[in-house]
C-alpha cells in the first residue's frame, strides 16, 4: 500500500477535477434556478476544498467559502427569489442555449491560457510568493486595484438590472 502513496496527490487532484466538472455541469444543465445556485455552491465548496488540500492555501479556501459560497451565492439567491420564476420560464427550453454558452466560453477560456500563453505550465498567475494574506492584500490594492473596482461595479450593475427585470414583470 505505501507504493501507493506518491499517487495520492494525483488521485485527490483527479477527484476534486471530477467533482468541479460535475457540479459545475449541474450549473448549466439543471433548469431550476435555484437547483443551479445549490449545483454552484458545491462547485465553489469542492474549489475551496482543492485551494486547501491540494494548494495548501487555507487563508485562500477561507475566503473562497466565505466571500463566495456565503455573500456571492446568497446575493444570486435572492436575485432569483426577487425575479420570482414561475415554471414555465425556465423549463427545459433554455438550457440548450446555456450549454453552448458555456461551452463557447470554456473554449474562449481554454484558447486564452493555452494559445496566447503557449508557455502556461499551471504557474501562479498572481506573481504572490505563497499563500500569504499579507501578500495578497498589497497585490490587491496595488498592482490589481483597477480590476478589483470594476468587479465590484460589474456586480452592482448585475444587482440593478435583476431589480429593472423584476420591477419590469410587475
Amino acid at each position: 500500500m505505501s507504493h501507493l502513496l506518491p499517487y495520492m496527490p494525483y488521485a485527490l487532484l483527479l477527484l476534486f477535477t471530477l467533482a468541479l466538472a460535475v457540479t459545475g455541469l449541474g450549473v448549466i444543465i439543471l433548469p431550476n434556478p435555484v437547483h443551479a445556485a445549490l449545483a454552484l455552491l458545491a462547485n465553489l465548496v469542492v474549489t475551496s476544498l482543492l485551494y486547501l488540500v491540494m494548494l495548501g492555501a487555507p487563508f485562500v479556501a477561507m475566503v473562497q467559502l466565505i466571500v463566495y459560497a456565503g455573500a456571492i451565492l446568497v446575493f444570486i439567491l435572492f436575485v432569483i427569489m426577487l425575479m420570482n420564476l414561475r415554471k414555465e420560464e425556465y423549463t427545459f427550453k433554455v438550457w440548450p442555449m446555456r450549454a453552448l454558452l458555456g461551452i463557447g466560453a470554456a473554449a474562449i477560456f481554454f484558447f486564452q491560457i493555452f494559445a496566447l500563453n503557449p508557455n502556461f505550465a499551471g504557474k501562479a498567475l498572481l506573481g504572490a510568493q505563497g499563500p500569504d494574506a499579507k501578500v495578497l492584500a498589497d497585490l490587491i490594492f496595488s498592482k490589481y486595484l483597477m480590476p478589483f473596482e470594476l468587479v465590484s461595479l460589474l456586480i452592482f450593475a448585475a444587482a440593478v438590472g435583476a431589480i429593472a427585470l423584476a420591477k419590469k414583470k410587475a
